[in-house]
């Protein structure tokens, strides 16, 4: 039975294809059929529209290509140089500019077809310059992969420990430690100095209990560390752009359960996909602090980093802004990168509590088989020529309610995204911010829209 297994971030989707060879015994309690071997590989990346591709050599090579560089990029300690293996697909270096990465993937001899074998060997790798939030979004998508135990549980990540002689002194790792006690006492003696302030009583009497503010907390996430990203906190010389409102609702705490939120970045990728009229105007990216609430609209934005106020203007930010300063409101907040190649990269700030998914599955077989056959017929009804879309197919997620109502859909990799336009999804899906509140459980779809022009429905 073939299988298909996807670990899908924001900015990088990991698709394994293999086959069970019928043998479930893994010791895990799971209904899914346990992937045995491994025909294709494909990895993915927003803004780049060459593939990762390959079979097994290649994804172990992957793994451990990019776990080893990951140690080392986080810890700050350098790895002592390997041996080039004969094997090895891929390799993974710093780029030429900071917080770049340079993967470069060959083709795997083992996945040609036959009488392609000096065409594969003449072939020039596939080189991507990754930025910190790509690399990570990969790290996250092997992570899961590895994590997933009916999925070629035989492949385990390569971690070595590295050697003292190799490690930085500890004398040379305190010396950071040592300057920041030294800027907080300094900080103590001048706080110190300053006169106590006068608290004064309120004029106005209110019932209600008084909460104190608390700091928030400072985002250490290794995407704040990336500057193609916006950054978490934004520069104090950064004010708000055209939207009035100063101070920004979130009295009612972050959202952050992962599905929800995964829910409003897929919406407010395409409402600013969609609205974003003066693509190509900008001429270096531009980075924004959106702030959404749980109905996915745009409550307000800021400006970050070094990205001038004026280039909001070349956003659709102004015009689909709410200038809501409702305290009652939950909050979901967001990165958004505007780029010069026209490409809108989105992700969310906070550290999210669960797994990101599309929410409950209804489990009712008779139901979930009227419901896609009746998503079958809504997509043919809808289609607005009998020519295919695409020379190729276009796969994607698609979720409808109990009544047959398109919730949330989300398109499985770069070529989908580029035509969901074209398809009848953007017109027929309706939204619906409760059903991911509520976590209503929704009928879950594998949707492909053929080369032929069939639309083949799978329920998941």
């Amino acid at each position: 039975m073939t299988i298909r297994r996807q670990y899908s971030l924001p900015n990088c989707n990991l698709v394994l294809d293999g086959l069970s060879d019928g043998n479930s015994s893994t010791g895990i309690p799971d209904s899914r059929p346990l992937m045995s071997s491994l025909f294709n590989v494909e990895c993915h990346f927003v803004g780049s529209e060459q593939p990762l591709f390959g079979g097994r050599d290649f994804l172990t090579s992957l793994v451990a290509t990019v776990s080893n560089y990951a140690q080392e990029f986080l810890s700050g300690i350098p790895h002592p140089p390997q041996p080039q293996q004969p094997n090895s697909l891929v390799s993974l270096v710093k780029g030429d500019r900071e917080n770049t990465h340079h993967l470069t993937a060959r083709i795997d001899a083992n996945t040609n077809q036959p009488g392609e074998t000096e065409s594969i060997a003449t072939s020039k790798p596939t080189e991507i310059n990754l930025s910190t939030v790509q690399l990570f979004d990969l790290l996250e998508a092997i992570d899961q992969f590895l994590a997933d135990k009916r999925t070629l549980p035989d492949i385990m990540i390569p971690l070595q420990p590295i050697s003292k002689a190799i490690a930085q002194p500890i004398s040379a790792q305190a010396v950071p430690a040592g300057l920041g006690l030294a800027s907080l006492v300094v900080a103590s003696l001048i706080c110190h100095a300053l006169p106590a302030p006068q608290v004064l009583a309120p004029k106005s009497i209110n019932s209600a209990p008084v909460t104190t503010p608390t700091t928030p907390k400072p985002n250490t996430s290794p995407a704040a560390q990336d500057p193609a990203k916006p950054a978490n906190n934004p520069q104090p010389s950064s004010s708000p752009t055209s939207s009035p409102s100063s101070s920004l609702p979130t009295k009612t705490g972050t959202i952050t359960e992962a599905t929800q939120i995964g829910f409003l970045e897929r919406k407010l990728h395409r409402d600013l996909d969609q609205n974003w009229q003066e693509r190509g105007q900008i001429k270096q990216a531009a980075n924004f602090l959106v702030k959404v609430n749980q109905d996915g609209q745009i409550v307000n934005y800021q400006v970050s980093g070094k990205t001038n106020p004026s280039q909001s203007k070349l956003t659709p930010l102004p015009q689909l802004s709410t200038q809501s300063a409702d305290p009652n409101q939950a909050i979901g907040n967001f990165n958004v990168v505007f780029n010069p190649t026209g490409v809108v990269e989105i992700s969310p700030t906070a550290d999210l509590q669960g797994n990101m998914s599309f929410g409950k599955l209804i489990t009712e077989p008779k139901l979930k088989i009227t419901l896609a056959e009746q998503l079958k017929t809504t997509l043919q009804k809808s289609l607005t020529s009998p020519k295919p879309i695409h020379s190729q197919n276009l796969n994607y997620r698609v979720a409808v309610t109990k009544t047959g109502e398109i919730a949330d859909y989300a398109p499985t990799d770069r070529r989908a995204a580029d035509y969901e336009a074209k398809t009848p999804l953007p017109k027929l899906a309706k939204f619906n911010s409760q059903a991911a509140i509520s976590e209503e459980p929704l009928a879950q779809h594998n949707v492909v829209f053929r080369s032929n022009g069939e639309i083949v429905v799978t329920p998941k």
